[in-house]
């Protein structure tokens, strides 16, 4: 498949496309969500128009926490399959789809109790390695008070009795956003960042596609789909 650079002729080409057909799926708005709908779409095989008002990423999806995790704190209220899927996943985005933007991060969490702290969340921690898979990232370990502060020397001795180091993963949610809106167009979406939505078409009561404003060039373009995806 070649590489589509989304760079300024790109986009010339993209806008007169949106101009001039009507697509199966308008997707407005290019965070993570806009970009993953564009893909899942134009994979499915249809046609798809991805605009974006500003640029990838530039609201909520390049605001995140960072993290790609499985969601240890949902395995106490015993949410097994959502651990399950959310590991899986984060699998997958280590070692198949993102590996270049996905990388391991470690957790200190710090035992307060002597006993039997030590034993509940070792067994889960435990329980969150063995769900992780094959592909999981290393084990966690078991630290005396020592090894803790060795890991984390800022820490007050008198605020542990020792710790548990696990490992979960933290992504470039930005640039990541970026690859899968560029892998949407690979696929053949016609992707357009600085394209303004200022209204919709309609029949009757029914949307039939959004008039865009291009940011760049000043000119109103009417783009018509069957499904608009906000």
């Amino acid at each position: 498949m070649t590489s589509v650079a989304l760079g300024p002729r790109y986009r010339e080409e993209a806008l007169r496309a949106l101009a001039g057909a009507e697509f199966d799926v308008l997707v407005i708005g290019g965070g993570i969500v806009g970009a993953g709908a564009a893909l899942d779409a134009i994979s499915r095989g249809l046609s798809v128009a991805l605009v974006e008002a500003r640029d990838w990423a530039a609201g909520t999806s390049s605001r995140s926490s960072k993290l790609i995790h499985g969601g240890l704190r949902y395995l106490e209220q015993r949410d097994f399959g959502l651990v399950r899927e959310a590991l899986r996943e984060r699998g997958l985005l280590l070692n198949a789809l993102a590996p270049h933007l996905v990388r391991p991060v470690r957790f200190l969490y710090p035992l307060r109790n002597r006993g039997w702290e030590r034993a509940y969340v070792g067994a889960g921690v435990a329980l969150y390695d063995t769900m992780g898979g094959s592909h999981a990232l290393p084990r966690h370990r078991q630290l005396t008070r020592r090894g803790a502060l060795r890991e984390a020397p800022a820490l007050r001795r008198d605020a542990l009795v020792g710790a548990i180091q696990y490992y979960d993963a933290q992504v470039d949610d930005a640039r990541y956003t970026m690859m899968v809106a560029r892998t949407a167009a690979q696929y053949g979406a016609e992707a357009v960042t600085r394209a303004e939505v200022t209204g919709f078409l309609r029949e009757g009561e029914r949307v039939t596609g959004a008039r865009v404003l291009d940011l760049e060039g000043g000119r109103e373009i009417a783009v018509r789909a069957r499904r608009v995806v906000c």
